[in-house]
């Protein structure tokens, strides 16, 4: 219900957001998790003050693409060891920022930014725990501009790539390689898009266990579930039941692994209103 005798007392514009709505939101998708899963909300989704305090209240963790969005993940209460930091132009200072924090990981993207990593981690006497985020060449139904998971697109590590750059990571005195990291796309509402990447993880999961590479504790999806725009009024809360299950269903976890998602729209987007 919105407060509109309160809202006559406000200039215009505003945001709005259902704090309510954002709780209930927060308790579907905890409700709907295993004990190996753990979600890092999107910073970049909302990075307003009171909505991260009420995330990092749920017990989630923090998913930031800049050394601010680091900054305001820690202020308002998220543990610095629920904290990825992902992003392709890390600076100095952000990096810094991280270890200082002892975050709990780098999801980093060339071999250029692992050798930064540990040059600076090396002189504050730190280990950077990293994932490598690795283009998995999958597309998403989604807008041309949003899919990240193609070969043709910008980021990550080619797959052709993907075991050297594990054995120059692991070569790094200053670096712990735990993980790998994956991100396929925004606004995705079809769970056939998330089949398609659980089962391409598998096979790489499988290859580099060919290689002889075990060591991967950490396997992280990313984000990309979408809201529905076209009726917001009727589905307040996404399918987390069928996003979650596709994953449960597909996905073939080796004993002891993590399993990390970065939801960012999905727990967000239908909580704001521009007034």
């Amino acid at each position: 219900m919105f407060p509109i005798e309160e809202f006559k007392k406000l200039r215009t514009p505003f945001y709005y957001y259902d704090t309510n709505l954002l709780r209930q939101t927060l308790k579907e998708i905890s409700a709907n998790m295993d004990s190996c899963m753990h979600v890092h909300y999107a910073v970049k989704a909302c990075a307003n003050p009171k909505v991260l305090a009420i995330i990092a209240e749920e017990g989630f963790g923090a998913d930031c693409v800049s050394g601010g969005e680091i900054k305001a993940a820690l202020q308002a209460g998220f543990p610095a060891d629920k904290i990825v930091y992902a992003g392709v132009g890390k600076s100095d200072w952000e990096i810094e920022l991280g270890l200082d924090a002892d975050i709990f990981a780098f999801n980093v993207e060339s071999i250029p930014e692992l050798e930064i990593i540990n040059q600076l981690a090396t002189l504050k006497g730190k280990k950077a725990r990293i994932a490598l985020r690795i283009n998995p060449n999958v597309g998403a139904h989604t807008h041309a501009n949003i899919t990240t998971g193609l070969a043709e697109n910008k980021f990550g590590i080619d797959m052709q790539d993907m075991e050297h750059v594990i054995s120059v990571a692991n070569g790094m005195e200053a670096i712990e390689f735990i993980g790998l990291h994956f991100h396929i796309g925004s606004q995705i509402l079809e769970m056939e898009d998330f089949t398609a990447l659980s089962r391409r993880v598998n096979e790489i999961q499988d290859r580099l266990e060919a290689a002889g590479i075990s060591t991967v504790s950490d396997i992280n999806v990313g984000g990309g579930l979408g809201i529905d725009y076209q009726h917001p009024d009727h589905n307040l809360i996404p399918d987390f039941t069928s996003y979650f299950n596709t994953y449960r269903k597909n996905l073939r976890l080796r004993p002891g692994q993590k399993l990390h998602f970065e939801l960012g729209r999905a727990i967000v987007g239908q909580c704001g209103t521009l007034l």
